[in-house]
């Protein structure tokens, strides 16, 4: 009985290597994109006692360990008989850029640079209709496809806010965010609370799709001086879902206009959760030199 088993036991190792393999293989591409509040920014003392930002040190993303690449975010779903995805492009890896780290292979400097708000760094918006692939089953044809109507057979949309870059540009403080006082950041750190509280006020369901657009139109409005690509993402939240428009006479379109709207509001959410965190940053530094740079002051008037 023994040998009976130890004889098929390569084959049971072979089949269940074989299974994980597959399953891992369906799973999706594990993205870590770090929380906002956890964002750090070191500081350091020069010779007058101001506190100075330092060197950027930039760690290595754990999505894809330094490499800018991961799985495709899009495909990892189809059948490998697929064609076309907007991500990869179907190249022969199924590598994409990561998303985590906009493909550099590392986090770049939280004082410079931030994930768009629009597609979180994927550089493109996803087509709900086709899920990427640009191609749909076409009516009364069995299981032939044909382009999809929505996106015309790209299976998605170039992001209007970043143009593909991926990331956008910070608060646009004078002069600058780095150095911009205490007054200015407090100002700053408000209107990215306003603009939130006024994003999550709005809660897409479908069913009053274009009223729900204004809504969040009109809640980008209020952060757009401070943050500059919010009036970007305004545009392109208004271009995107007129395409999205174009598939309502396909089942499932009020959950897809509801999706549509609801990713731009969490990829917004996260921007200006960002911005907020570097702002509150900055806001301590600048509060800390001011004070020391007051002490100086009253000191020398003694």
């Amino acid at each position: 009985m023994m040998s009976r088993i130890a004889r098929f036991l390569p084959w049971l190792v072979f089949f269940f290597v074989a299974a994980a393999a597959s399953a891992q293989k369906d799973k999706a591409p594990e993205i870590r994109y770090v929380a906002p509040d956890k964002f750090e920014r070191a500081t350091t003392k020069d010779d007058k006692g101001l506190l100075q930002w330092a060197e950027w040190k930039a760690d290595k993303c754990q999505s894809c360990t330094g490499t800018g690449k991961t799985r495709c975010s899009t495909c990892w779903r189809f059948t490998e008989d697929a064609k076309h995805c907007v991500e990869c492009k179907r190249n022969k890896d199924r590598e994409a850029a990561c998303r985590a780290c906009a493909g550099l292979g590392h986090w770049p400097d939280p004082l410079e640079k931030v994930h768009c708000p629009q597609c979180f760094a994927a550089g493109f918006v996803l087509c709900l209709l086709c899920g990427g692939s640009g191609q749909i089953k076409t009516d009364g044809g069995g299981d032939r496809f044909g382009a999809c109507s929505m996106c015309r057979g790209e299976g998605g949309f170039k992001c209007g806010t970043c143009n593909g870059a991926r990331l956008v540009e910070v608060a646009a403080l004078k002069p600058s965010l780095k150095e911009a006082n205490a007054a200015a950041l407090q100002k700053a750190i408000a209107q990215a609370e306003q603009t939130m509280a006024a994003l999550d006020a709005v809660k897409p369901t479908g069913k009053a799709t274009r009223k729900e657009v204004k809504d969040l139109v009109k809640a980008y409005g209020l952060g757009q001086a401070t943050f500059p690509p919010l009036k970007r993402t305004s545009k392109g939240l208004e271009d995107v879902i007129g395409k999205v428009y174009g598939g309502n006479q396909f089942q499932g379109f009020e959950e897809r206009e509801a999706n549509t709207l609801n990713a731009f509001k969490q990829h917004t959410d996260y921007f200006l959760k960002h911005q907020k965190r570097m702002l509150e940053l900055a806001h301590k530094r600048a509060e800390a030199n001011e004070k020391v740079l007051a002490e100086q002051k009253a000191n020398k008037g003694k």
